[in-house]
């Protein structure tokens, strides 16, 4: 009997957890060019994995694209990064929490998380289903934040910071501030910690490398929209392991 209330209470407690916090996924390889490595931190430099359109990440699993490299996935359903060359990128946190036992349309919140180190990263947030979409990402200079129906594109390089966004809106938050800066659709910002006189925030259309960025973002929606049909907002998720 104490057996079996145990595993009642572990079964009625998992439930809970998983209703409210969600269960955590894999994120699935879209596309792949070039060379990446991916495993997790104490494994990646010594016994990297190689990795393909085959493959499955992991929260916690970082990747490595060389010159040359370049990666597309799905985090999670309706949200998708591509991932340029010589980027280093860590995948903190996929998860998704479903309303119940529902079928139809069953989704109530998509959450990723990602730790960009050095590099560039382009994210599409889908506008589909009910639900909340976040998705986050940490740098070493501050916090990207996005919902549904964004395009952007961040990079960063040294201790600077790009944000270009080309759809939606997407918000910025220092990592040694409390303000959080909005930047809505058409605007870059650039952010270089430790210079507040730095900071620039203007049109996309007044800067040429902001330019080349939102080409690439539509570049990148319109390889999900040729895609459409595999990544849409009803894809079904891999449970992490």
């Amino acid at each position: 009997m104490i057996w079996l209330l145990c595993a009642v209470v572990f079964s009625a407690g998992l439930s809970f957890w998983l209703d409210h916090y969600g269960a955590r996924v894999l994120a699935t390889v879209l596309n792949a060019e070039g060379k990446t490595t991916f495993g997790k931190r104490n494994e990646i430099d010594q016994n990297p994995r190689l990795l393909s359109a085959a493959s499955h990440v992991a929260v916690g699993e970082e990747l490595k694209t060389t010159r040359y490299g370049k990666v597309w996935l799905c985090l999670v359903p309706g949200i998708f990064v591509e991932v340029g060359e010589q980027t280093d990128l860590r995948l903190d946190e996929l998860r998704l929490a479903k309303w119940g036992n529902v079928m139809a349309h069953a989704m109530r919140s998509r959450l990723a998380v990602l730790d960009l180190s050095k590099g560039i990263v382009r994210a599409s947030v889908s506008n589909l289903g009910p639900g909340q979409y976040d998705l986050k990402i940490k740098t070493a200079v501050g916090l990207v934040m996005a919902g549904r129906g964004s395009l952007f594109t961040l990079q960063m390089d040294g201790a600077t910071a790009r944000i270009t966004c080309v759809q939606g809106e997407v918000s910025w938050k220092s990592a040694h501030g409390n303000s959080t800066e909005l930047i809505p659709a058409g605007y870059f910002y650039a952010f270089s910690s430790g210079d507040e006189t730095s900071r620039r925030f203007s049109p996309a259309s007044a800067d040429a490398q902001a330019q080349s960025e939102v080409v690439a973002a539509l570049e990148f929606a319109s390889f999900l929209d040729d895609r459409a049909s595999n990544v849409r907002d009803g894809q079904a998720p891999v449970r992490d392991r």
